[in-house]
């Protein structure tokens, strides 16, 4: 990601706002600025769950839970 700051809120209904680096990891996912927000989507049209590149071409997740790569068989080929 980039060096640019961006405003993120943390903490629920009783949070705050907090200004952080962008592709820093927040609860609900990856903090992006909108210039890298807008290369993301352009480069993963298919979205994310937490951060870009962990959902594969076919909607699969293929990020990393509890340290354990999770494969997609349409990607990997398991007919």
């Amino acid at each position: 990601m980039c060096e640019n700051k961006i405003m993120e809120w943390v903490g629920g209904w009783n949070g705050r706002e907090v200004e952080v680096r962008c592709g820093s990891f927040m609860a609900n996912g990856i903090a992006l600025c909108p210039a890298c927000l807008d290369k993301a989507t352009k480069q993963y049209p298919q979205g994310w769950r937490r951060r870009p590149g962990d959902v594969c071409q076919h909607g699969n997740y293929v990020g990393n839970p509890g340290g354990v790569d999770c494969l997609c068989p349409q990607c990997e080929s398991w007919d």
